[in-house]
């Protein structure tokens, strides 16, 4: 069996046990090989976020400093540019070749208006998706959800027998934790200890990365 390689797109502001434990369970439903943690500076469709990318990185660092799984791409971290998937998806691929099975981890909420993106129906040219749950049901326009349709696909195996273009809607459990929610914890002076990795807690304390939100 082909090995396969995830990209985990986000602000990461900060990273938390939500994005981790969500990862390493999809890894485990999926047997993925590597996790490509894909921080974005200048996302499209959000406000910029507040805390610097340095900061967001060494957080990202701090949090899988141990875990193999994981590596770190700095495509998105660097300029002043909007970073869109469809251009770091290119990227990617040219880098890795177009025969390597690559998947796209995103949550069920981002599906919301996921046909906003950037050349969206491109996007599994370059990737599968994999569409994380999420608690609260969404809706969605009717060619997006039959787009949706023409792609999916219920077992996982087909994923490695395609280097792209299936979404596979995972059953991993749902880590209901929000970055929002960890920075208003702070903000409030309130800990966020059993949210986020302990050294991750350290170094936002240390920066008092949250007392100006």
């Amino acid at each position: 069996m082909k090995k396969i390689y995830a990209i985990f797109g986000g602000n990461f502001d900060p990273i938390h046990y939500g994005h981790i434990y969500s990862a390493e369970n999809l890894a485990q439903e999926i047997l993925i090989t590597k996790i490509i943690l894909l921080p974005n500076k200048n996302p499209p469709h959000r406000c910029e976020s507040k805390t610097p990318i340095i900061d967001r990185l060494q957080m990202i660092k701090l949090a899988t400093i141990n875990k193999k799984l994981f590596e770190i791409s700095h495509l998105e971290t660097k300029g002043e540019k909007i970073f869109h998937t469809v251009e770091t998806l290119k990227k990617i691929r040219i880098k890795i070749g177009f025969l390597q099975p690559l998947c796209f981890i995103i949550g069920e909420d981002n599906l919301r208006n996921f046909d906003q993106w950037k050349n969206w129906k491109e996007i599994l040219l370059y990737t599968h998706l994999l569409v994380c749950p999420r608690i609260n049901k969404i809706k969605i326009s009717p060619d997006l959800k039959k787009w949706i349709f023409l792609h999916s696909i219920n077992d996982p195996n087909f994923l490695y027998k395609k280097p792209s273009g299936y979404i596979f809607f995972s059953k991993i459990p749902i880590f209901n934790i929000s970055s929002t929610k960890i920075r208003n914890n702070y903000y409030k002076g309130k800990n966020a200890y059993d949210l986020v990795p302990k050294d991750v807690e350290k170094y936002i304390l240390l920066k008092k990365l949250y007392k100006k939100y």
